[in-house]
Formats: structure tokens, sequence, C-alpha cells
């Protein structure tokens, strides 16, 4: 009896041996497992950022480092610095953390500290605050197949370096969208109750604006690759399509816009576009009070829009941009810079 108790406590301590054993390897080996992947992304992350991206931008990732373990993995930095010297931009970034499920490394969340300052060559320099920026992004190595980005309470200033005339914007909640649809690229932005204050010797603002926007870019599926041509970041020579454009002033002042756009080689736009306008003198009221030196052309356009709307104060038209030519029918009603 005693003989047969002791075997069988022997086979069950064997057991937990073999299974505590089997445990500790288990352990070693994802943790060994998870250290490789930590090292390869790192190492893939300093490829990236010394240049190794489709702009050829060098980055800079202060104090990096990889954590997460056990069951996550991200990126930390304790600041960025951006310099494309491409494009002619500069930035300097907060705070950046990111984490990734090590079962689902493909889609990931990032958040940033604010502020940023970011330069460019043109002559402007952007100012950008915000209570909350985060976003969720699904990539692989072929690029991202999908991106959201959310921003809380967000201030952006715009400053022209020539005159040092500033234009400061302010939301309370913006979102952007972007996403892979075959060769074509879809893209989608939403900004409620933006303040928009323009330089003048009175400061006036234009009321809150709420606008959304999607729309698809033929043939830019591409923008979202890592390793891509500079021809597949050009604006010129492009087409797409406005879906739907809405920008809301308030008190019933609606513009809804969508058609088919493209983008000449000279940067002026062509297309077809079918326009909804609600409160017609309402819009021409707050852009003259806004922009008082070009308060003619606000007028003279509500005229033709509420002729063209049969007296009423809101309406339809269909209009045609040809090289940046605003034509309703075959009359001229304006022209457009190229981009």
């Amino acid at each position: 009896m005693t003989s047969s108790t002791r075997s069988g406590q022997t086979t069950v301590t064997r057991k937990v041996v073999l299974l505590g054993i089997l445990v500790v390897v288990a352990a070693a080996v994802y943790s060994g497992g998870w250290m490789l992947a930590a090292t390869m992304m790192q190492k893939r992350v300093a490829e990236l950022l010394s240049g190794g991206n489709a702009a050829g931008a060098e980055v800079r990732c202060k104090d990096m480092d990889i954590r997460g373990y056990p069951f996550r993995i991200g990126l930390f930095c304790s600041a960025i610095t951006v310099d494309d010297r491409f494009n002619g931009i500069s930035a300097s970034l907060g705070a950046f953390r990111s984490a990734a499920q090590v079962y689902a490394p493909s889609h990931f969340v990032w958040e940033m500290d604010s502020p940023a300052e970011l330069r460019s060559a043109l002559g402007f320099s952007f100012s950008l605050q915000w209570d909350n920026l985060r976003s969720s992004v699904s990539a692989w190595f072929d690029g991202l197949s999908r991106s959201s980005l959310v921003a809380e309470g967000l201030k952006v200033d715009t400053t022209a370096v020539a005159d040092g005339r500033t234009v400061s914007v302010q939301s309370e909640h913006g979102e952007f969208h972007v996403r892979r649809n075959g060769e074509d690229l879809d893209a989608a932005a939403l900004v409620k109750n933006a303040v928009v204050a323009l330089p003048s010797a009175t400061q006036l603002t234009l009321p809150p604006i709420s606008a959304s926007v999607d729309v698809t870019m033929l043939g830019k599926a591409t923008l979202l690759d890592p390793v891509r041509n500079a021809a597949a970041t050009e604006l010129y020579g492009s087409r797409g399509e406005i879906r739907r454009l809405v920008i809301d002033l308030g008190e019933g002042r609606v513009l809804t816009v969508s058609g088919p756009l493209s983008v000449g080689d000279d940067g002026n736009l062509s297309g077809k576009l079918h326009l909804e306008l609600e409160k017609v003198d309402g819009w021409k009221d707050a852009l003259t009070t806004a922009l008082p030196d070009s308060s003619e052309n606000f007028v003279n356009a509500a005229k033709v829009l509420t002729a063209l709307f049969g007296g009423r104060d809101s309406g339809s038209a269909e209009l045609s941009l040809h090289e940046g030519v605003v034509s309703v029918g075959i009359i001229p009603i304006g022209v457009l810079p190229p981009l």
C-alpha cells in the first residue's frame, strides 16, 4: 500500500516538474521572440528615420525605446524632429507613444503630446497645440492599408514669415481617415465648430464652421507605400472625385459640393461640380464681414447665384471648371488661382 502511494506521488511530481520545465522553456522562447522582434523593429525604424522612408526625410526619435513586454510592443520617443529637405519642411514634435498587440502587430495605435512646430521653405510656419491627439493604423510591409487620426481641442496658428500675419484656427474636434481602395486612395475628414481668426485691423472672425469631406484620388494608393518614387506624390496631373463636401456656417448656411475634379500640369483645376447652397444672402454677409477687401466679389457672386436659383435664397447649380475658370453653362463667373 505504501509502495503504491509513493509510486503515485512520484508520478505526479514528475508531471509537475515536467510542466514547470515546459512553462519555463515556453516563457524563455516567448521572451526571446519578443526581444528579437523588438530588435528587428528598432533596426527597421532606425532605417526609416535615417532617410529610408518615402519622402527621404531625416527623422530623429529622441530616447528611442521599444516597450510593452510581455503582451504589447511599441515605439516610444521623448521628442521627434523632422528634416525633409526635398520638400523644404522641418518640424519639432512632442513625445510619441505607440503600441500593438503581439498577436496583431500590423494594427497599432499611437498618440503624441502637444505642442508641435512646423516650418516650410514656402515662407510659412505653423504652431500646433492640442488636448488629445491619437491615431489607429493598419499597416504591413507594403505600407498603410488604412489609418484614422482624431484630435481634440486643436489650435493651429499659421504665420507668413514675410509680414508676420497670422491666421488662427481652433476646433473642438477633428478627424482624418484614409484607406486603400484598390489602386485608388479614399480620404475623409471632419471638423466641428472651427473658429477662424483672420489677420485684420479689427480682428474679425468667421462664424464657427463645421465641415466634412469625402474624396477619392484615382491611382494614388501608392501614397501609402513605404517606398515610392517622387512622381507618386505629385499633385499636378492627378484626378479624383469629391463624393461629398459640406461646409456649415450655422443658421442654415450650408454649402454642399460633389463631382469629379482634376489638377492640370500647371496647377489649374478642371471638372464638373454639383453645388447646393442654402442662405445665399447669409453667406454673402458672413464673407463680406470677414473679408471686406473682397466684398465686391461676394456681392456679385450672390447676385449671380440668386438669379440662377430663380430669385430664391437657396438652390442648386452645375458648375464647370476649365483650367481654373469657373462657369455656369457658358457664363464665366470667376477664376480660381492655380494650386
